[in-house]
This record gives C-alpha cells, structure tokens and sequence, in this order.
C-alpha cells in the first residue's frame, strides 16, 4: 500500500514566471496578452511572419516589461562597454605609450562608451521607476505596521 502512494513534496514545482512590471501605473497590475506579427526574413530569401506576445496594462492600456529582461540588458551592455574601454586602454599604452595624445583619444573612447552605456534609456527608466516603487511600497507597508 505504501508503494502506490506518492511524496508531493518531491514533485518538481512548475517554474514560477515573472510578472510584467507597468512603468506607467508603477506597479504589478493585471494585465491582457497581445500578439503582434512581424515580418522576418528567411534563409531562402523568402520572408515569414513572427508572433510575438506583448502584455499591456488593463488599467492604462500601455505595453508592460519584464524587469529581468531590462537589468539584463543594461548588464550586457555595460559589460561590452567595459571590455572596449579596457581594449582601448590596452591599446593607448602598448602602442602609443602615455602622451598627450593617447590621453585625449583614450578621453574621447571613454567618453563615447559612456554615451553608448546610455543608449538603453527605457530599461534604465523602468528599472529606476520600479527601484523607486519598490522603495515607496516598503516605507508604506512600514508604517501600516506601526
């Protein structure tokens, strides 16, 4: 009899998906599934069409990201970012050695990196608005406490 029974607990859970996060309306909100087709092309010159599905905000009707899919992409951008910066660095002391103007053009290569770090401006703002909400939602949840 104990043979047939089975232990729940050692069932892999389903895996959990992450939430799509509303930088409009600040929060975790419910939200409807939209798909969108695009045009691709194809390895035989021919083109086809792609589903993609979007969630947007039932409150605000807006498209809602995932945070994960924004921090990992400020992360990789950065971290090709800093990889070039040092290929430049290398670059401007092994073949140029430290002159003036080595130190300019490495100035200028640090400062086109940062302008490049820059270029993923909606992720950087959805990150920072749900850093900020995450903030507002702690102290608000403290001081229900108190």
């Amino acid at each position: 009899m104990d043979k047939d029974l089975e232990d729940i607990e050692t069932l892999d859970p389903p895996e959990e998906q992450e939430e799509p996060w509303c930088s409009t309306c600040h929060a975790y909100t419910d939200y409807r599934r939209k798909w969108d087709a695009f045009n691709r092309a194809d390895t035989d010159g021919g083109s086809y069409s792609e589903i993609i599905e979007t969630p947007h905000c039932i409150e605000c009707d807006h498209p809602m990201l995932l945070i994960s899919n924004s921090q990992k992409l400020i992360w990789f951008v950065n971290s090709v970012l800093i990889m070039a910066w040092a290929v430049g660095l290398l670059c401007a002391v092994v073949l140029f050695g430290f002159s003036f103007g080595s130190s300019v053009g490495l100035l200028i290569h640090g400062l086109i990196c940062y302008l490049f770090s820059r270029l993923p401006r909606k992720s950087r703002q959805t990150l920072r608005s749900w850093k900020k909400a995450k903030k507002e939602n702690a102290v608000r949840e403290l001081l229900q406490k108190i």
